[in-house]
């Protein structure tokens, strides 16, 4: 029957969770297909997830020599930065959407892997806080938008420990949203997703790709200040963002300089 070949409808992220545990049991790289909502498509490649030799080793070791005490490892995948954390003495927590990928992260040895999604974290949560948060292979694109962002940041200040910092890989958009060369603005980051692998094809998702410059605003609205730490050649950029514990006495210097 037809219905037997017809894609299986699954969340957003299982797609790519799936792909991730088939190349661990197997030992295969996978390929995920990655489709943009005005047609754009392009492939996500499984090995990158295993490995911190890829094509962003320099902005991997740099992160993980950035990343202190306890650390929140954001969408951990195959669980290839916590691991390293954990080997370097780090208490880490590894989260992700997806309970396979949590589950991949503890049969790979992840101390402590959890299913769980950061833009439902704040204060209240029983996630504990953190000296460094970590959001690695431009994961910080879930907020799926300016408004969302800031708000994610927002909350995330209540995890942190005086002192800590959100460490933030990202890239801006390289091709265009619906074609518009000339749109440069922040919103134009912002694209919708798609991922199908094999029988499987996840629902639409929001995205968003940062250029340094409109991550460096948000920070700035949602009380950071935001060093770049590297720029690799292919345009993603490694920052590390620290939150200001007195916005009000840095607005009243401002607005003393202003007058």
């Amino acid at each position: 029957m037809l219905v037997n070949f017809w894609p299986r409808r699954v969340g957003p992220a299982e797609p790519l969770a799936a792909a991730l545990l088939d190349h661990h049991r197997s030992g295969r790289a996978r390929r995920v297909k990655a489709l943009r909502a005005d047609g754009i498509s392009f492939e996500i490649e499984t090995e990158e997830y295993f490995t911190l030799e890829g094509q962003l080793a320099e902005l991997d070791v740099l992160s993980m020599d950035r990343c202190r005490g306890r650390v929140l490892d954001v969408g951990a995948g195959a669980g290839r930065h916590s691991l390293a954390l954990q080997e370097r003495g780090h208490d880490v927590v590894a989260i992700d959407v997806s309970a396979v990928c949590s589950a991949l992260c503890r049969l790979r040895g992840v101390r402590d892997a959890r299913t769980f999604d950061v833009m439902r974290l704040d204060s209240d949560e029983p996630l504990g806080r953190f000296d460094s948060i970590f959001f690695g292979m431009q994961t910080i694109g879930v907020a799926g938008g300016m408004k969302p962002l800031e708000e994610l940041l927002r909350r995330l200040s209540h995890c942190l420990e005086p002192g800590g910092e959100l460490i933030v890989d990202s890239s801006a958009l390289r091709e265009a949203w619906d074609g518009d060369e000339e749109d440069q603005s922040p919103s134009r980051g912002e694209i919708v997703l798609s991922t199908r692998y094999r029988g499987l094809r996840g629902e639409s998702f929001p995205w968003i790709y940062l250029a340094e410059e409109d991550l460096a605003d948000c920070a700035q609205r949602a009380g950071y200040e935001m060093e770049r730490l590297a720029r690799v050649e292919s345009g993603e950029y490694l920052a590390a963002l620290r939150h200001d514990l007195n916005p009000s006495l840095n607005e009243e210097s401002e607005g003393g300089i202003e007058s």
